[in-house]
């Protein structure tokens, strides 16, 4: 029998599939095994747990968050206590990290995804062999994962029920027909308001939509930041006044000096304060000055001497007259003081 010749182009297949078999056979090696190496060293603990709520060989065992390890089996207790066994293959790398102080609780992948096994790592205690037991906790925390939901679920349909026989502020305006009108008229109103910020004819709408009117806002706004810029340099009145520390002292001595003054009158020292406070200096000055209001008021009406002269136009005139011939007379004193001085000597 004629033997047929292995050609190379087979040989190239053969040795791909079995470059690929090898690649296959470490990927699964390397996803079964602990997150590391699919040769690196391992050991096995177990864990006794009340309830493993769904737990499946191969699911992760994750220490302080990582996943450092594999469950390989979960079964009873050979006991007959009623507990359940899971058997974990971990890293031995992670060893001294799990003593007796460590526990082992149930976690989740998602919020309803598969299980996995959490344990918490610990520097104290003693390290767990091979083959050791961990302490589970007695409650799983995500037993109630599905009741939790469930209870939401009911409580939402008793928000819902509220809200369709009207209660609460969603319930009434669903059914409460004011309500609902007034809510329109509040969009209405809103729509309109969004129309005339959309039209450029309206104060608001040019605010918004005019580009000159911005430029100018903008112009505004930067002179404004240039006043505050030569106020914060220290130019001008009231740079000077900010930055100027001898007249912010001034200015606080004068107001303190104010302050000083009005105290003093609060408290009717000086004449001023006096005037302000005592009742008995007011009573006098009001009384002089209706004194001088009642005199004034005679003068107007011509009572009196004085009222008389300012009143009467005749007096007044006599008065001049008098008064310009004491000066004729004077004047004439002055220039011949002989004519009306004589003096007259006699001896006896």
């Amino acid at each position: 029998m004629e033997k047929k010749a292995l050609t190379w182009t087979e040989l190239r297949v053969g040795l791909v599939v079995i470059a690929s078999l090898v690649i296959l056979s470490i990927t699964i090696l390397y996803i079964g095994s602990t997150g590391g190496s699919p040769w690196a060293a391992t050991y096995h603990v177990k864990a006794l747990m009340s309830d493993v709520n769904g737990l499946k060989a191969g699911a992760p065992v994750r220490l302080g968050g990582v996943e450092k390890g594999t469950v390989t089996k979960v079964d009873f207790a050979p006991e007959g206590s009623g507990m359940v066994e899971v058997d974990m293959r971990l890293d031995r790398r992670v060893k001294s990290r799990i003593t007796t102080q460590s526990t082992v609780t149930l976690g989740a992948l998602g919020l309803l995804g598969e299980k996995a096994v959490d344990i918490t790592p610990s520097s104290k205690g003693v390290p767990i062999e091979d083959g050791g037991l961990l302490a589970g906790v007695a409650e799983d925390p995500f037993k109630g994962l599905l009741s939790d939901a469930s209870n939401s679920t009911t409580h939402l349909k008793k928000i819902l029920s509220r809200m369709d026989a009207g209660e609460g502020t969603i319930g009434k305006a669903l059914r409460d027909e004011e309500l609902y009108t007034r809510m329109v008229d509040v969009s209405l109103r809103l729509q309109q308001v969004m129309n005339k910020l959309e039209s450029p004819s309206g104060p608001l709408g040019r605010l918004v939509n005019d580009e000159a009117m911005s430029r100018q806002l903008a112009n505004s706004v930067r002179g404004i930041d240039s006043i505050v810029t030569r106020i914060d340099e220290g130019k001008g009145n009231l740079g000077i006044l900010s930055k100027d520390e001898e007249l912010s002292q001034s200015l606080k001595s004068l107001t303190r000096s104010m302050n000083d003054i009005a105290r003093q009158l609060q408290r009717g020292e000086g004449s001023a304060g006096k005037l302000l406070n005592d009742d008995a200096l007011y009573k006098r000055i009001d009384g002089v000055s209706m004194r001088l209001d009642a005199l004034v008021t005679k003068v107007e009406k011509g009572e009196g001497t004085a009222g008389r002269f300012v009143q009467d136009p005749a007096l007044y005139e006599n008065f001049n007259a008098a008064a310009k011939e004491l000066r004729g007379l004077l004047s004439d004193v002055r220039k011949d003081p002989r004519k009306y001085l004589r003096v007259r000597l006699s001896v006896f």
